[in-house]
């Protein structure tokens, strides 16, 4: 199913947002699933990263920065599953960071971090869409 994903970019330097997803184990762009109250795909995404980081977004809403299909390991009453993520990019309004309980971390990611957190070429191919067209 399609889930939101927030691609915010740090409002003074080049880094991204980022969270070290509880159950997955690993850092991710912050997003979720789009619900009933959402009015879009930017405003899930816009939602989600505010509750998983306390992140403040600046407006308006950037560009589609790609789109991630991957594998959702089984839990207890969801099979394994397909996630077609919709990746949207933001700016911060500042650089405040809080944690939800779905994450052990919150973090700033610059880019000669990328390797140090692992992250997968989806977030990079879209990290580098989103540079320089996100006011």
């Amino acid at each position: 199913h399609v889930t939101a994903t927030a691609l915010v970019l740090h409002p003074e330097r080049p880094a991204v947002l980022l969270v070290h997803h509880r159950r997955l184990e690993r850092w991710l762009l912050p997003g979720g699933h789009v619900e009933p109250e959402d009015d879009s795909i930017g405003g899930a995404a816009r939602r989600e990263a505010r509750e998983e980081t306390g992140v403040r977004i600046a407006a308006p809403d950037g560009p589609v920065a790609g789109v991630d299909v991957h594998g959702i390991p089984p839990k207890k009453k969801e099979p394994f599953h397909l996630h077609h993520d919709v990746i949207v990019a933001f700016r911060a309004a500042d650089a405040a960071l809080e944690c939800s309980e779905e994450s052990f971390a919150t973090a700033w990611c610059g880019e000669d971090e990328f390797d140090r957190y692992a992250l997968p070429e989806s977030i990079r191919l879209a990290y580098a869409r989103a540079r320089g067209k996100v006011r």
